[in-house]
Formats: C-alpha cells, structure tokens, sequence
C-alpha cells in the first residue's frame, strides 16, 4: 500500500470516530436538555385545554405516541398497579364495558391506562390490568415523560398511602386528536357512553 493510500485511510478512521463522537454528543445534549429543560421538551398541548402528544412504552416495549391513536376516539386514565385492586377494579370494568359498548356501535375507540409509576415492571402491569379489561392498553414511561404527561392531562402525582393516587378522571380525546372532555370515575359506564356519543354526534 502506497504512503498516499495509508494517509487516506488513516484520515478517514479519522473522519468515522469524530461522526461518532458528534452523534453521541448531539444525541446525549439532546437528552438532557429533554429531561431538564421542562416539560415542553417532553409534551405538547397541539391547542388544546388538556391532552396533546406523548411518548410511552406498551407490553410490547415498543414506544407509542398519541399520533399512533390519530382517528380513534381515545380514553386516558392514570393508575399506580401498588393501589388495591378493590378502588381500581370498578374503573377498569367500567372503561372495557365502555370500550366493547362503543365498537359495537362502530365507533373506534382505544382505552390505555398509563402507569404513575415510573418503575413498574411489565408482569406487574400485565397482571393488574388485563384480567379486568383485556381491551385496555398498560402503558409506561420515564419519570420526567409522566410528571409532563399528568400535568397536561390534568392527573394528580402525589403519593397517598404507599401509591400514587389514581386520577378521578378519564381524559377523552376525538378522532382528531383534540380534546373532548373528562368522564368523572365515580360514574357509571351507562353515563361514560352517553356522554362520548353526545360528543360524537356534535
């Protein structure tokens, strides 16, 4: 090999570890400034007075936004898997009675249920939600995603008794991603698909 042809080579070994160490250090900025630059790094209200965009972690551990769910109608609501299943059962039957009740009217609807807290393991999640509703997504993010998230959607994140307290409420978002009301959780299902068909029809 030529003293030229070394030189190139020994320039573009080079070239490939500074790309790399830019990207890394594009990417960890990046990071950063997401997990302390406040909550508009994480979620976006896209207009409207509660919801918009977020970015969490199904079963599946792929990652899944609020665009995933663009024409669907979509119900969110916040539980801690530590809360007794006692106070938690009754929301849960309530929003797969609600879901199965609205397809069958052939409306489109997803139901996630995101988890407060930021450490819970996947069996856990599983196993708390799915024998209840089986139609109900568990989702999960980082600690930073939920405070943003929670604050966009108007949930509680405080601690009551050894868990974060459940939201009293389900955010209900149309087809088009905006924000279409709230379904008070101590109601029953018969009331929750009264209201989101009155939604719909306006």
């Amino acid at each position: 090999m030529s003293v030229m042809a070394q030189r190139k080579m020994r320039i573009s070994k080079w070239f490939v570890a500074a790309v790399f160490v830019v990207a890394a250090a594009v990417g960890y900025g990046a990071f950063e400034i997401a997990s302390h630059g406040g909550t508009g790094w994480l979620v976006q209200s896209n207009g409207n007075a509660v919801g918009g965009s977020f970015r969490l972690v199904s079963l599946g551990d792929s990652t899944v936004s609020e665009g995933d769910f663009h024409g669907r109608w979509l119900l969110v609501w916040f539980y801690d898997a530590r809360t007794p299943l006692h106070e938690s059962r009754p929301i849960l039957t309530r929003l797969e009675a609600t879901r199965n009740a609205l397809v069958a009217k052939g409306l489109p609807v997803t139901v996630i249920a995101v988890s407060l807290d930021p450490n819970i393991e996947t069996d856990m999640a599983k196993a708390y939600i799915l024998p209840i509703a089986p139609h109900v997504m568990p989702l999960m993010g980082t600690e930073n995603m939920i405070r943003a998230m929670t604050a966009l959607y108007h949930a509680p994140y405080t601690m009551k008794d050894g868990h974060f307290e459940q939201a009293p409420q389900v955010v209900v978002m149309d087809p088009g991603s905006h924000y279409a009301g709230m379904l008070d959780t101590s109601t029953d299902d018969s009331t929750w698909i009264e209201q989101i068909d009155h939604w719909a029809a306006h």
